[in-house]
């Protein structure tokens, strides 16, 4: 249910999340009685990161300065990290891995073909009419081009795992429809980002090694076609030149670009103040607007009720300092790590869904918010899940070096 929903409704993909917790809770008491651990789910050293992640934040509760339901909720709001081990933990068997990996797959496919449609003028009756672009079809244009990207990844490094005498060539063809429609049908800069960052991953590891300093290159090499083959990428990261100049000159807030700054330029300050301790969960919009109506300054137009700074490094700094910060960065890192004991194409996806995770970080507040958030701790789930559970004919990898 996870698998098939999350690229299609965020109000189904979260009555199966809340099935997914309460299943994995069973299923954890059921081993806990045995005393029978799951082996497989112990190797994660990403598994103790998420408990220590949720309990910073919801230890934080004690210090915040935004007491009430807002802070409360903020932490609920980072439950959904809870959705990695839980999928871990419930997927059991290899085919079981697949078909979830599988599943997935195809609901992520439907979207990109409706989105195809759609650019191309065809007529869609199963889609909104009201949308924030041609080609968006369930959620925003900033969620389904991160989320493309990362089907395309998952698609291009699994593609032998496809069914069938031509199923490589499928995933291959897939990967490339993905990466088209997120650079040249979908306007979410940070999901052009984030495809920029998956191909040239892909290219760095297709690279034999002593060409590998070569391919560190490659996301200029890329970026430069991306500007020559696609209006949209070059209509939308020449806005982004501009909305920075703007800013610079005339401190103009009023863009994207000026907003995020803006919103970047308040953290910081706050970060500054409480380097170590932060300001506790839920505090970032009060911390922002105090610091903005400081000495005569004024809220942006709009920004009261934001709750986020549309990056999450810089949220987790506010809200535990930089002791959070860290904790995020960790968190990803022993993703990293985990993956490191898969065979290659389990590893390169899941070490390409983590490079997502971490850009669009950058510029959203992307675990903090929903559905995109969602996603990112439903797709690495299936993708560790796939990992530990290898088919009987994979060859054993070796541990990874100290």
């Amino acid at each position: 249910m996870l698998a098939a929903s999350i690229p299609l409704s965020l109000a189904a993909t979260n009555i199966a999340k809340l099935l997914a917790l309460l299943a994995s809770l069973m299923v954890l008491a059921g081993a806990i009685r045995r005393r029978q651990p799951d082996e497989a789910l112990a190797r994660l050293k990403s598994v103790p990161a998420v408990l220590l992640m949720l309990a910073a934040m919801a230890l934080s509760l004690a210090w915040t300065t935004e007491p009430g339901p807002q802070a409360l909720g903020d932490v609920v709001k980072y439950s959904k990290l809870l959705l990695i081990p839980a999928i871990a933990l419930l997927v059991r068997t290899p085919g079981q891995a697949l078909l979830a990996v599988g599943i997935y797959i195809a609901s992520q496919t439907f979207v990109v073909a409706t989105s195809w449609l759609l650019y191309l003028g065809a007529p869609v009756f199963w889609v909104p009419a009201v949308r924030n672009s041609v080609a968006t079809v369930y959620s925003s244009y900033l969620d389904q081009t991160i989320m493309t990207a990362g089907f395309a990844a998952i698609c291009w490094h699994l593609r032998h795992d496809f069914p069938g005498h031509h199923g490589a060539w499928a995933g291959a063809a897939l990967a490339v429809a993905g990466l088209v429609n997120a650079l040249v049908m979908l306007p979410g800069r940070s999901g052009h980002v984030a495809a920029i960052g998956v191909m040239s991953l892909a290219m760095l590891w297709a690279m034999p090694r002593r060409w590998r300093l070569a391919g560190l290159a490659a996301p200029v090499v890329l970026v430069a076609l991306a500007m020559l083959l696609s209006t949209q990428f070059n209509q939308r990261l020449t806005a982004v030149v501009d909305e920075v100049r703007a800013y610079r000159q005339n401190n103009d807030p009023g863009s994207s670009s000026g907003q995020r700054l803006t919103f970047w330029a308040r953290s910081l300050e706050a970060i500054a103040e409480r380097p170590l301790s932060g300001f506790g969960a839920g505090s970032w919009n009060r911390e922002y607007t105090r610091l903005s109506l400081a000495d005569g300054g004024q809220v942006v137009e709009g920004t009261q009720r934001v709750r986020n700074p549309h990056q999450e490094y810089l949220l987790w700094g506010v809200h535990l300092g930089v002791g959070g910060i860290a904790l995020l960065l960790a968190f990803m890192g022993l993703l990293v790590r985990d993956a490191w004991r898969f065979r290659p194409p389990v590893r390169r996806a899941t070490g390409s869904m983590v490079a997502v995770l971490a850009i669009a970080c950058l510029f959203n507040s992307s675990l903090f918010d929903a559905l995109i958030g969602e996603y990112f701790c439903i797709v690495i789930g299936l993708l560790l899940a796939l990992g530990l559970r290898p088919r009987p004919d994979a060859p054993p990898q070796p541990a990874p070096a100290p």
